[in-house]
């Protein structure tokens, strides 16, 4: 029986949101009798990111907060959330976007998997029943263009750039060995699963759009030459 589940919220500048995802997260762990905790890892934010997880701390005893003094990007913010777990002995953690593009009542799927035997969970927008809504179509394109050209090139599972993803106590030290320090760290911790003979298992989830707040997440030459670089790599396995 899984006990210690957490769920781990990186935050940069997400004012407007993270109270929201918290309400919701509580609401869902309530609907399910879960006592699974809450991680925030604020990143660095200049907003008022700090004092809405301050608010979510002082009405959730479930709720928790690391910082980083200065912005240090995505991968940073999920190692930092990694040493954490290990300490505390976590029996597993799903990742999720603070910008409530990921749905909470999915996490009954990832819950699922990992009591099945999963040891990383992955949301996935292209598995039966996944989708996408309200996502311009020029992303939905490049998305999908990616993770294809990803699966001819031997990744296996159809989503890997997906930032709604679990792990369980077995993997987290997989996170840790990812050498890349931003966004392209995702399609890493597939590789080296993959390389691990890891029990990697997609859900379908719906992935929206944000409604408050910019996105972190941009495409750029930089990314695009990571991911080519981490599939040829791929290739040599």
């Amino acid at each position: 029986m899984l006990e210690k589940g957490w769920v781990v919220i990186p935050c940069y500048n997400e004012e407007g949101n993270v109270l929201r995802l918290v309400l919701s997260l509580e609401e869902e762990f309530r609907r399910r009798s879960w006592e699974w905790q809450i991680l925030c890892v604020n990143d660095g934010s200049t907003d008022g990111t700090p004092q809405e997880i301050e608010g979510a701390m002082r009405n959730f005893p479930n709720v928790h907060r690391l910082d980083h003094e200065k912005n240090q990007g995505y991968a940073q913010a999920v190692k930092t959330a990694v040493r954490f777990l290990l300490r505390e002995r976590a029996d597993f953690f799903v990742l999720m976007d603070a910008d409530l593009t990921h749905d909470p009542s999915y996490l009954s799927l990832f819950h699922r998997a990992f009591e099945e035997g999963a040891d990383v969970v992955i949301g996935s927008r292209y598995v039966a029943e996944g989708k996408m809504e309200g996502v311009p179509f020029w992303r939905q394109l490049l998305s999908w263009a990616g993770n294809l050209i990803g699966r001819l090139m031997g990744i296996p599972v159809r989503d890997a750039t997906s930032g709604f993803r679990g792990f369980s106590k077995q993997s987290l030290s997989l996170i840790l060995d990812c050498r890349e320090d931003d966004f392209s760290i995702q399609l890493e911790e597939v590789l080296l699963g993959k390389k691990r003979k890891l029990h990697i298992q997609e859900v379908p989830i719906t992935l929206r759009m944000r409604e408050v707040g910019e996105s972190k997440f941009h495409y750029s030459f930089k990314l695009f030459w990571r991911y080519a670089r981490l599939l040829i790599r791929n290739l040599f396995l």
